[in-house]
């Protein structure tokens, strides 16, 4: 069998409510030379009877005892047969044209070695989500936040093959976010500003269950990332302040001060220390999500 051009990556543990939603919209992309690639990482719910109940040939289930996310992504990385692996979550939908224009852009430029989208979100949340587009403000962003949504990303598999990286697990919760900075010294990223992905919102995913351990990732991984590309990092307590401000508390107008007070001064800082249109747009929006919060 020839390998095919591109691999869905989905890991599944315990997906069954929401599973068959995401595999449908990902069988009915226009562009078809793909194998949908299912991790299934120790289920104990109807995730198995989900998956044995699609009949599509592309369809491709790994199952394994339960290893975690990043356990059951690089088993992926590893089984992945296409020039290209695709992420996906099991609980979420994909948008129609994804993998072809992603397919597009990738072809179009040799050097670009991973390529998201916008994402939108919905259930307990609404709103689209906008990522910088090109590679200088995906490296912007970097400095503070990942410059992709995870599971709206189609990889170049050559990167991967050629330096051997993987997610980790002492990154755990944030592993995409570090896996960025480590591929962004081997090659370009770009998003197309396209809704690629539908994030469902809900209290069981993982940013819900995890977030103590997911920002302690986070901030470890945005310090250690400036250093290396030689910028001075933001303090963790004004990275923390920017991304993930707590409510104030007070009358509204009383709290609308207190939160553009705490969130201004490290906007700033993260300004004055990398200038460039990306940075200026990401800590503006952090600083109207602050007030509009409060």
């Amino acid at each position: 069998m020839n390998a095919p051009t591109v691999t869905v990556l989905v890991p599944a543990y315990n997906a069954a409510p929401y599973l068959r939603e995401s595999i449908e919209s990902i069988l009915a992309q226009d562009f078809r030379d793909f194998e949908l690639l299912v991790v299934d990482d120790g289920s104990t719910d109807e995730t198995p009877a989900v998956l044995a109940s699609v009949d599509d040939p592309r369809l491709r289930v790994v199952r394994q005892d339960n290893t975690g996310l990043v356990g059951a992504l690089n088993r992926g990385l590893d089984e992945a047969r296409g020039e290209f692996v695709a992420r996906m979550d099991a609980d979420d939908p994909m948008p129609a044209g994804r993998l072809s224009a992603q397919i597009r852009a990738m072809r179009a430029d040799p050097d670009l070695i991973v390529c998201g989208t916008d994402y939108e979100l919905f259930g307990a949340l609404t709103g689209r989500v906008r990522m910088p587009v090109s590679d200088a403000a995906c490296r912007q962003r970097m400095l503070l936040a990942s410059p992709h949504c995870g599971a709206s990303v189609m990889i170049r598999a050559s990167a991967l093959d050629r330096t051997g990286l993987r997610f980790r697990t002492e990154f755990a919760h944030a592993e995409d976010y570090r896996m960025w900075t480590e591929l962004s010294e081997h090659g370009r990223l770009g998003n197309l500003p396209m809704v690629g992905y539908l994030y469902r919102i809900h209290e069981s995913q993982v940013s819900a269950l995890y977030s103590v351990e997911q920002r302690q990732a986070h901030l470890r991984i945005a310090r250690e990332h400036a250093l290396a590309v030689g910028s001075r990092p933001l303090s963790d307590d004004a990275l923390e302040a920017l991304l993930w401000l707590p409510r104030p508390e007070g009358p509204r107008p009383v709290a609308a001060a207190r939160a553009f007070a705490a969130v201004a001064g490290p906007a700033v800082s993260a300004v004055l220390r990398k200038p460039g249109l990306e940075t200026l747009r990401f800590t503006g929006r952090k600083v109207v999500e602050a007030v509009a919060r409060a």
